[in-house]
């Protein structure tokens, strides 16, 4: 069954919870995917999230809620006419601003700039690691073999669009030799950890 078939105990509460129904509202090609991104922060409870592709900032806020640790946006906007770009950006800035300001979420930090660049000189472990906006075989494997240095033994990654290109992100993510699990809906969201417990674990509560 798929995890957007069940009602998840943090769909419900969303009807009551202003934060959660700002989060739910946002549009974002990720959207389907910000209930799971609560739970496993809920559940891990991570010190260091990076969100490479933030776009409109539907991952950076779902990541960011009720998380005590600091979440990392990063994105360069390479894809789409200059005006589809300004547009994304500034949805992204005003999104966040507004989770921020009515305390929805904190510790957001947006870093403009290519994934490799930012790379070079980052010095944090990290917990979390979601990409995003790598549509292409070679730019999945580029990003996680450059980010996966910085992973905590057993932190978890998230590639998101394993569905939507299922012969280059897809194919990439079907070759990684680790325990994985996938959402098959939304896009498909790939979920990569060594602790195959906690993959088990999603397998069983999202029922998939």
């Amino acid at each position: 069954m798929a995890a957007a078939a069940i009602l998840h105990p943090i769909i419900r509460r969303s009807k009551r919870n202003h934060a959660l129904q700002f989060i739910h509202s946002i549009e974002s090609t990720w959207k389907g995917h910000e209930d799971f991104a609560i739970w496993l922060v809920q559940k891990i409870q991570p010190k260091t999230v990076v969100d490479l592709g933030f776009d409109r900032g539907l991952s950076t806020i779902a990541f960011a809620y009720k998380n005590p640790g600091h979440v990392y946006g990063i994105d360069w906007f390479e894809e789409g006419t200059y005006a589809e770009k300004s547009f994304a950006l500034d949805t992204a800035f005003r999104n966040i601003a507004r989770a921020i300001r009515f305390n929805y979420a904190k510790n957001i930090h947006l870093i403009i700039g290519p994934f490799h660049e930012v790379s070079k000189t980052w010095n944090r472990k990290i917990d979390i690691l979601h990409i995003d906006w790598a549509h292409t075989y070679r730019a999945a494997k580029f990003h996680f073999d450059n980010w996966q240095r910085y992973l905590r033994d057993e932190g978890v990654v998230l590639i998101h669009d394993i569905l939507s290109c299922p012969n280059e992100v897809g194919r990439f993510f079907k070759e990684l030799p680790f325990p994985k699990i996938l959402f098959p809906d939304h896009g498909g969201l790939g979920v990569i950890c060594s602790d195959k417990k906690l993959i088990e674990e999603i397998r069983t509560d999202w029922q998939l």
